[in-house]
């Protein structure tokens, strides 16, 4: 995954917000108008809180409580995990696993800017690792076939599809160690 991008790369920018004081009824229709899954919430206009479905369900629906008689700050998740939108994404992807934290507002001189998901990021490594892929078939490409044992530096091996700091050419393909290794043995036969 890219290391160097900042949030406001990757963040969406459009957040469904609601006051501490709207009822988790109110906030579950706004979040099925929007086609989103959390919201966040907000006391005097400071993001204080987040509210997902995965809350709704485990303290209201799970418990048989009626939605429209609790408010969201009986709810939200606090404090609040936020980011700002100069955080670098990998150090935020390590702060969403070790905290076990599918979504972070983004805050930028105490405003709500956006917020990133892990799905965001997802689908930023997906398409970085897409990439890679290519720019290691282009340079596969341009390679003659006579270079077998040559090293390539790293790259997405051929083989496996794994990423790998070292690879060299086999039989054709650009390949990590272990799979050299495979390829070496399967000759041997």
């Amino acid at each position: 995954m890219e290391t160097d991008i900042p949030l406001r790369d990757v963040m969406v920018r459009e957040v469904l917000k609601g006051d501490i004081y709207l009822t988790v009824l109110e906030a579950a229709k706004l979040m099925r108008r929007y086609k989103v899954d959390s919201i966040v919430v907000l006391d005097h206009g400071d993001p204080v809180g987040i509210v997902t479905e995965g809350d709704i369900i485990s303290e209201l629906v799970s418990k048989d409580i009626k939605p429209s008689t609790v408010k969201l700050k009986a709810i939200m998740t606090t404090p609040l995990v936020t980011a700002a939108p100069t955080d670098r994404l990998s150090s935020i992807a390590k702060k969403m696993t070790k905290g076990r934290i599918r979504k972070i507002p983004v805050i930028d001189d105490g405003k709500l800017v956006g917020i990133v998901a892990d799905v965001d990021i997802l689908s930023v490594s997906s398409e970085m690792t897409s990439i890679l892929a290519e720019l290691v078939e282009m340079k596969a490409e341009r390679e003659t076939l006579d270079i077998e044992g040559e090293s390539a530096g790293q790259g997405i091996c051929e083989k496996c599809g794994g990423f790998s700091h070292y690879l060299e050419m086999k039989a054709g393909l650009m390949v990590c160690e272990s799979c050299k290794e495979e390829l070496e043995m399967a000759g041997e036969d």
